[in-house]
């Protein structure tokens, strides 16, 4: 196999570009004119590098969007053609492992993965002043692509180095504390070695984003008390917090305003925007079924000020009508993109996550001022011991709560399944799901290049010539 290099090396003013989503775990070095022999010679070469770690993160911006939208209960396809069976059966839970989808994120996120091992790899034996921001960058990245698959597939692989076609075809599942471990392991060295502030190329991460990334770690293999502690951390960073609405958060005139983390960052002036996130081709609300009425429910719809952010629409042109929560106007140059960035953590989820910590952890009259700044701030009344007095009202309260503060976020399918409360709730709403559904098939393309069901096999529940 060639000696190539994967990364797409792009300017600082494409940052975080758009690259290709069909690269397969097992592709070492797609075509480039750049060799390993010739590249990472200089602390430039490096950030080259991290740049293209970053860059792979939008490559299945869709599946934040969009795919687990319609896996929840915000967004719902109503009928299905040829293009959008994959979809379809995302959404109804027929999941089947030749659903292209899940091959396109498996594939992109273990192509991400690649990507920060080969500067990692590079590292080793280097010395100069930004390596171990780069490094902490990297690691995570590489932490943000597991737990990814983690949620979604369940246990999968670990490659912590660059391998070989050969060597990754030996590389069987982790157990979950294997990847427990390795998250917690990464996320620490990130946080060591991070920025405390926001750095001036404002796409990279700073150390508040890995401390929220590690909190919610914590959160999903249920770790109460070391989430409590590393959320109070990030909460006393004086350089983040909650801007006065939800709405200003995604102001598109006051982008990587505080209380932004982490995003995946658009610039439409220079051509690297996009189309409008779900916008509309209608003025009549009632003919408008995306957020779902049953999603919209969970809103106070008289007090609870983020509901016009799903409900409301701008009108663009005859037939384009824009989301108030992704609104922005087209640009003056490049005429069809708007730039809305897409916030992958914000300071709003380590105030909600700390609920959820110290709620979960015992302590529900301890967890609802962190649960009340959010609903104070939308102009809900603040909940009390009296209106939450149990651990399932108190997890029924956050799940709604984180509900209609993170809509059409990427969040939603997560948090059920993390709270306990997905299946009882979509059978409540007439869809047929199973625990073992609460994590993907692995696409078959994997399992056949394995063929080895002693190193992958097919989650337990889906019927699969690669069952264990």
């Amino acid at each position: 196999m060639k000696k190539k290099i994967t990364y797409i090396i792009a300017s600082a003013a494409l940052l975080l570009g758009a690259v290709s989503c069909s690269d397969s775990f097992f592709e070492r070095y797609p075509a480039n004119s750049v060799t390993e022999g010739n590249f990472y010679q200089s602390e430039a070469d490096f950030n080259q590098g991290v740049y293209s770690c970053y860059a792979k993160l939008k490559t299945q911006m869709a599946f934040y969007l969009t795919e687990l939208a319609y896996r929840s209960d915000e967004c719902i396809l109503e009928s299905m053609a040829v293009s959008t069976q994959f979809r379809y059966d995302l959404d109804n839970f027929v999941e089947v492992e030749s659903n292209t989808i899940l091959s396109d994120v498996w594939n992109a996120w273990y192509n991400g993965i690649y990507r920060c091992n080969d500067v990692l790899d590079h590292a080793e034996g280097k010395s100069f002043a930004k390596l171990p921001q780069y490094r902490a960058e990297c690691l995570f990245i590489r932490s943000w692509y597991l737990f990814m698959l983690y949620q979604t597939f369940g246990t999968v692989p670990i490659p912590t180095t660059v391998l070989t076609p050969a060597e990754s075809m030996n590389l069987g599942r982790c157990t979950d504390q294997e990847m427990y471990d390795r998250l917690v392991t990464d996320l620490t060295d990130a946080i060591a070695n991070l920025p405390a502030a926001r750095p001036v190329e404002k796409a990279r991460v700073s150390k508040i984003a890995a401390q929220a990334l590690l909190g919610r770690v914590y959160l999903k293999f249920g770790k109460y008390a070391e989430a409590q502690s590393i959320l109070g951390q990030a909460l006393q960073d004086p350089n983040y917090g909650l801007m006065p609405t939800t709405a200003a958060a995604f102001d598109v005139n006051n982008k990587m305003n505080k209380e932004i983390l982490f995003a995946l960052c658009y610039n439409k002036s220079i051509d690297q925007g996009h189309g409008y996130w779900y916008s509309s081709n209608t003025a009549v609300e009632a003919d408008r079924n995306n957020p779902t009425p049953t999603f919209k429910k969970i809103y106070d719809q008289k007090l609870d000020n983020r509901f016009d952010l799903i409900n409301g629409y701008v009108k663009i042109s005859s037939s384009v009508y824009a989301m108030n929560k992704w609104y922005d106007t087209y640009d003056a140059t490049f005429t069809t993109v708007v730039g809305n960035d897409f916030p992958m953590l914000r300071y709003a989820d380590v105030v909600l996550m700390q609920a959820e910590a110290i709620g979960l952890g015992g302590d529900i009259a301890g967890a609802l001022p962190y649960l009340n700044q959010t609903r104070t701030r939308a102009g809900l009344p603040a909940l009390t011991t009296k209106e939450v007095s149990s651990r399932d009202q108190f997890i029924r309260e956050l799940a709604d709560e984180r509900g209609r503060e993170f809509a059409l976020e990427g969040h939603r399918w997560f948090d059920l399944v993390r709270l306990g409360l997905a299946v009882d709730y979509f059978r409540s709403l007439g869809y047929n799901l199973d625990e073992h559904e609460l994590i993907l098939p692995i696409p078959r393309a994997q399992l056949e290049i394995y063929n080895n069901t002693d190193l992958l096999w097919q989650n337990p529940g889906y019927n699969s010539n690669y069952s264990k």
